[in-house]
């Protein structure tokens, strides 16, 4: 069962703050309400991956962190996403869970850098 993606939203605009960090800007206002850190993935070629998604606590719930992996995800032209979670952050796992993702097997996975870390993947959908 093939799963459709939304396109990336509109709502939402990514400012570099570093190589790797961009701050989550809501278009209507300019108003910035989070940041994301991703980078390439040195251990595949073609991957992204997103060590944190921070979105402020009064601007949670409206979908900009989601929007912002979305932009990340289709601006990136990577075939495989990786994301890293902490166990014990379970909103966190359902975040990424609701993005697609799923938890890497042990045979596909680059190891979870530290120990109470999971790794999460989503492969991209074949471009048409």
């Amino acid at each position: 069962m093939s799963r459709s993606r939304r396109s990336p939203a509109a709502r939402v605009a990514l400012r570099p703050l570093t190589a790797s960090t961009y701050e989550i800007v809501r278009r209507a206002d300019g108003v910035a309400v989070g940041e994301v850190e991703c980078r390439a993935d040195e251990l595949a070629e073609g991957g992204l991956t997103f060590e944190s998604v921070e979105i402020e606590a009064g601007q949670r719930g409206w979908g900009y962190g989601s929007e912002a992996v979305q932009l990340l995800e289709a601006e990136g032209k990577a075939e495989r996403f990786l994301a890293r979670v902490d166990v014990t952050n379970g909103l966190g796992l359902y975040f990424w869970l609701r993005l697609g993702y799923r938890p890497v097997r042990p045979d596909e996975a680059p190891a979870s850098p530290r120990l109470g870390i999971i790794s999460m993947v989503r492969v991209a959908e074949p471009r048409t």
